[in-house]
């Protein structure tokens, strides 16, 4: 009698098929990592680039601002020294046009008043005298030089004296007003350069502190224009671990899977 043949099982293909497919998906994944991990060393390297450029341009830009704000410091410096002097020298000018201005008024009113009444009583005396040295001469015999007519001739010349001296009087005077009103313009000059002179040194400060800020940019831009080639690195090393991490894993995977394949076969060929 003829043994009974055991039925045979039908192949497990539906394991099988799903093996090969996460076999084939895991080596999607593990090329894509592959890729990918190519890719971010690109992007890292331009990134990289860039940054040190900006890097650089801020560096660069950051000196010629301090290098600037230092030679506009220094012109605001001589600036201040230049207005504070012409202030005092103006001040000092006022105070000459003051005295100037007094002094000419002074003399103005001398000329107009007191000269000019002065000369015209010598005009006034010349004439009586010589009205009095003509009566005495007609007494005198013989032809000599009339001191009448010598006293006459100096009245004469005198005579308009002292109408020119009034109108060079009132000339001082007006000279003596302008004088004073020019002082003051020259206080209010003054007031003016040593408003400029406080603002020149507010602008000093603030140009200071630019300068300041400046040449702390400088030396950051610097220290971490030193230190990005190593964070570049770094950067470079932490792509390079995670893509073949990933690779590794998608690989590992891979061979699992297949393992598990074959002992799923065996045990069904069994």
């Amino acid at each position: 009698m003829l043994a009974a043949t055991p039925p045979s099982q039908p192949p497990v293909k539906t394991d099988l098929d799903s093996v090969t497919i996460a076999q084939r998906t895991l080596t999607a994944v593990g090329v894509l990592a592959l890729v990918g991990t190519i890719l971010a060393l690109m992007l890292v390297n331009r990134l990289g680039e860039t940054y040190q450029e900006g890097l650089e341009v801020a560096q660069d830009g950051a000196e010629v601002a301090a290098i600037s704000t230092a030679s506009v410091g220094a012109l605001a410096t001589d600036l201040t020294a230049l207005t504070l002097t012409a202030a005092d020298a103006l001040e000092q000018a006022g105070e000459i046009v003051v005295l100037a201005s007094d002094a000419t008024a002074d003399i103005g009113t001398a000329l107009g008043t007191n000269l000019a009444d002065g000369i015209e009583g010598i005009v006034g005396i010349s004439d009586g005298l010589a009205g009095f040295i003509e009566a005495v001469e007609r007494f005198i015999p013989g032809d000599s030089d009339s001191l009448a007519e010598d006293l006459t001739a100096i009245a004469e010349g005198l005579e308009p004296l002292p109408e020119q001296l009034r109108t060079l009087g009132d000339q001082l005077d007006t000279t003596a007003t302008a004088l004073a009103d020019a002082t003051e313009s020259i206080a209010l000059g003054v007031t003016q350069l040593e408003t400029l002179s406080e603002s020149i040194a507010d602008a000093q400060t603030a140009l200071d502190e630019v300068e300041r800020l400046a040449d702390d940019v400088a030396a950051r831009a610097e220290a971490a224009l030193d230190r990005s080639e190593s964070n570049l690195t770094l950067m470079r090393l932490l792509v390079i671990v995670i893509g073949v991490g990933v690779v590794a894993v998608c690989f590992a995977a891979h061979r699992a899977l297949g393992a598990l394949s074959r002992r799923s076969a065996e045990a069904a060929a069994i």
